[in-house]
C-alpha cells in the first residue's frame, strides 16, 4: 500500500511515536496507522513485520460481513433476517453462487484488494469456517481497514456496495455492542470513551485490535504480547486510538451544522 509522511496526512509524527512508548503499548508487536489510503506510521517488535502472516481470530468475522454485502448486490438470497450468523451466511453464499465460500471470498473481495495469498485453516472433511482461522499478512489487513473507512471503495473501485459498511455499523443486538461482523463503541473496555463519535473496531486474540474512524478516513492496527495470562484486568481498548486521535491536526469541525449530515450521506 502507498505510504506518506505523517505530516502529509495531518498527523504529528512525535505524537505517534509516543503511542508506541505509552504503558498501554507494553509488549508491542505491531502499530500501524493508515489515513486516506496511506500508511503513515509503522512500528513492529518481537520478530513481527508487515509481511508476517497472523491468524487474528475474530478479525475474520468482518470478512463474511463484507462478502454478504457483495452477495446482496448480486441478488443472492441470504438469511439477513436472522442477524449475523457466519455459518448460515457461508452456506447461503455457497448455495447461491455455486462455488465455495473460500473461492467467493477470494474472487469477490480479497484479490480485488490486491492482497497477497491468504489461507483458512480447517479440519479436512468439515466446512470451511467463516468466523475464524484466517491467516493473512498484517499489512493486508490494512487493505480491509481502508475498505471499511472508505465506504467499500478501494483504489478506484467500489468493491463493497456503497452504504453497506454503514449498515454493518448498526446495532444488531439489544446490548448495542455488536454490529454486523464488527464491534461498536459500547463494547470497548477503557478508562475513556473514544474520542470520535463514529468509531467501530475488531477485537482479535490477546491485545490485537483494529480501530476504524470513517469521519477521519483513519484506521489503526495494534498488537502486543500479553504479559500475564490471564490478564489481571481487562486491557484498555480505548487509549491507543485516543492517543492517535490526539495526533490528528484536522479533526472534523463539530460546529459545522452540515458535518452530521455529511456523515449520514455516503460520498458527501
Amino acid at each position: 500500500m502507498p505510504r506518506a509522511q505523517p505530516s502529509e496526512e495531518h498527523l504529528d509524527a512525535k505524537a505517534l511515536s509516543a503511542v508506541a512508548e505509552d504503558a498501554v503499548s507494553s509488549g508491542l508487536t505491531a502499530l500501524v496507522v493508515l489515513r486516506h489510503g496511506h500508511i503513515v506510521y509503522e512500528r513492529y517488535g518481537h520478530g513481527v513485520s508487515g509481511s508476517t502472516e497472523e491468524d487474528l481470530a475474530d478479525f475474520a468475522l468482518v470478512l463474511p460481513a463484507l462478502v454478504t454485502g457483495i452477495a446482496v448486490r448480486q441478488g443472492l438470497s441470504l438469511p439477513l433476517h436472522e442477524g449475523f450468523d457466519p455459518a448460515k451466511l457461508r452456506d447461503a453464499i455457497e448455495s447461491g453462487a455455486h462455488e465455495s465460500y473460500a473461492q467467493y471470498l477470494s474472487g469477490k473481495l480479497w484479490r480485488r484488494l490486491n492482497a497477497a495469498p491468504a489461507w483458512i485453516a480447517y479440519t479436512q472433511g468439515g466446512p470451511v469456517p467463516a468466523d475464524c482461522c484466517f491467516h493473512a499478512r498484517l499489512l493486508d489487513w490494512m487493505r480491509i481497514a481502508n475498505l471499511l473507512v472508505m465506504d467499500g471503495f478501494f483504489e478506484g473501485k467500489q468493491v463493497v456496495p456503497q452504504g453497506w459498511v454503514a449498515h454493518m455499523r448498526q446495532p444488531i443486538a439489544a446490548d448495542g455492542q455488536h454490529g454486523f461482523g464488527v464491534l461498536l463503541p459500547t463494547a470497548a473496555h477503557g478508562a475513556e470513551q473514544f474520542g470520535a463519535d463514529d468509531v467501530f473496531f475488531l477485537r482479535g486474540p490477546g491485545h490485537w485490535r483494529m480501530w476504524l474512524v470513517p469521519s477521519l478516513k483513519l484506521a489503526v492496527l495494534f498488537g502486543a504480547k500479553v504479559q500475564q495470562k490471564p490478564d489481571p484486568a481487562p486491557w484498555d481498548e480505548t487509549r491507543v486510538l485516543n492517543l492517535v486521535l490526539r495526533a490528528v491536526s484536522d479533526p472534523p469541525n463539530p460546529s459545522d451544522p452540515n458535518q452530521k449530515l455529511k456523515g449520514l450521506v455516503p460520498g458527501h
